[in-house]
C-alpha cells in the first residue's frame, strides 16, 4: 500500500514538473524546437531548484514585466508597439505630464518611428506611425470619453499591409488612458472617414471593439462570430517574458468570460511563437460576475494547497476578463482556494484590477 501511494505521488509530481517546465519556457526562455515542449522531465531532486529558478525570473523583461503592488512602479501610460513577430504588445511606462493631453501626446509620440522618444522603446519592440509624422493636435474630453489626434500629411506614408496594425496602435494606446474610451482620427484638418492608404473605413468613434492583433479560431467564419480578447505570453530575443493581447474571432456564446477562459485553455493557435498561461487540463468551474467584480475558480490537479501558482497565469486571466466590458476587477481561485500566493512571491488572495498588473517601463 505504501509502495503504490509513493508510486502515485512521485507520478503527480513528475507530471507537475514537466508543466513547470513548459512555464519555464516562458520565464527562463528555454526553448523547444516547432513550439512544442521538448523538456524532459527533471530528476527529482531539483524539484526545488527548478521552483526557486521560477520565482527569480517570474518578474521578466524591464519594460514589459507585470508587477502588482508595487506603487512607486505603476505606469500612467501604455503604448502598443509591434514586436519582432508582428504582434502589437503593451509596454507601459512612468511619464511626467501635466495633463491627460499631453500624456497621450506622448503616447503617440513614442510610436513614431525614429521620433523624439524612439529610443525609449524596449530593442525587440518596433513604433507603427511612419516617420516623421508630427502629431499637431490632441484633445481629450473626459465627459465623452472621447480623444481626438489630428495627425500631419506624413501619416499616410505606412504599407498597406501595416494599416490595421497602424489603427490598433493607435486606439488601443489611447483608449489605455483613463478618459477615453473612443477615438476619432484627423489629418490635415479633415476628419478620416477611412485609413489612407487601404480604406480601412473608420465608422465614427473608434474604441478598443476595434480589437487587436486579430484571428479567427478554427471552423469559425466572419459572418457568425464573436470576438474575445486574450493574453498570452512571448519571449524576446534575450528570452525574457511579457505579454500579448490576441482578439480571436469565436463561435457566439451566452456565457462570455466562460468562452474567453476556455479560449484560454485551448491556448494560442501560433504555438511556435506564443505560449500558453493555462494548461489544457484546466477546468472552468464556477463563475460569479456581481458589479464590477468577477470570481472565477480553476480546477487543476497540478496544483496542490500550498503550491505556488504561475503569477503568469493570474495576471493573464485579469488582463484578458478585464478587457470585457462593466469588469474592473477579478478576484482567481485554484481549486476553490481564495488564499493563494504566485510564484512572483506576491499575495493574491483579494480581488486584483487590471491597473495592478500594467506592464511596466520607466520612460
Amino acid at each position: 500500500m505504501n509502495h503504490v501511494s509513493t508510486s502515485v505521488s512521485s507520478r503527480s509530481r513528475l507530471s507537475r514538473l514537466g508543466i513547470l517546465a513548459g512555464i519555464l519556457t516562458v520565464t527562463v526562455g528555454l526553448t523547444a524546437c516547432g513550439g512544442e515542449s521538448a523538456i524532459d522531465a527533471p530528476p527529482l531532486d531539483v524539484e526545488m531548484q527548478m521552483l526557486q529558478q521560477i520565482e527569480n525570473n517570474a518578474s521578466g523583461v524591464q519594460g514589459t514585466s507585470l508587477h502588482i503592488g508595487d506603487e512607486q512602479a505603476k505606469p500612467n501610460m501604455t503604448v502598443y508597439a509591434r514586436d519582432r513577430y508582428g504582434y502589437l504588445a503593451p509596454i507601459g511606462y512612468q511619464w511626467n505630464a501635466k495633463s491627460s493631453d499631453e500624456l497621450g501626446k506622448a503616447a503617440l509620440e513614442l510610436l513614431i518611428e525614429g521620433g523624439a522618444h524612439a529610443a525609449k522603446l524596449p530593442s525587440d519592440f518596433k513604433a507603427m506611425i511612419p516617420k516623421g509624422t508630427k502629431v499637431t493636435q490632441l484633445s481629450i474630453k473626459p465627459e465623452q470619453q472621447l480623444a481626438i489626434v489630428e495627425f500631419s500629411d506624413e501619416f499616410h506614408q505606412y504599407k498597406t499591409e501595416d494599416e490595421r496594425k497602424v489603427l490598433e496602435s493607435i486606439v488601443w494606446t489611447l483608449t489605455s488612458l483613463p478618459d477615453v474610451k473612443h477615438v476619432q482620427l484627423w489629418m490635415n484638418g479633415e476628419r478620416l472617414t477611412a485609413m489612407p492608404v487601404g480604406d480601412t473605413p473608420i465608422d465614427g468613434r473608434l474604441s478598443r471593439s476595434f480589437g487587436i492583433n486579430l484571428e479567427r479560431a478554427d471552423g469559425v467564419s466572419d459572418m457568425y462570430s464573436t470576438p474575445v480578447t486574450l493574453y498570452f505570453t512571448a519571449l524576446t530575443e534575450k528570452g525574457k517574458a511579457y505579454y500579448v493581447p490576441i482578439t480571436r474571432l469565436v463561435t457566439p456564446s451566452n456565457d462570455p468570460l466562460t468562452s474567453t477562459l476556455e479560449q484560454m485553455v485551448a491556448g494560442p493557435l501560433n504555438a511556435n511563437q506564443l505560449s500558453r498561461v493555462l494548461t489544457e487540463n484546466t477546468k472552468i468551474g464556477k463563475i460569479e460576475h456581481k458589479d464590477d467584480l468577477v470570481t472565477v475558480n480553476l480546477e487543476d490537479t497540478m496544483f496542490e494547497q500550498g503550491d505556488k501558482v504561475p503569477s503568469e497565469l493570474i495576471k493573464a486571466v485579469v488582463l484578458s476578463l478585464t478587457e470585457r466590458p462593466g469588469i474592473g476587477k477579478v478576484q482567481v481561485l485554484v481549486n476553490g482556494v481564495k488564499d493563494i500566493k504566485g510564484t512572483d512571491n506576491k499575495n493574491y488572495s483579494e480581488p486584483v484590477s487590471r491597473v495592478e498588473v500594467a506592464p511596466v517601463w520607466k520612460g
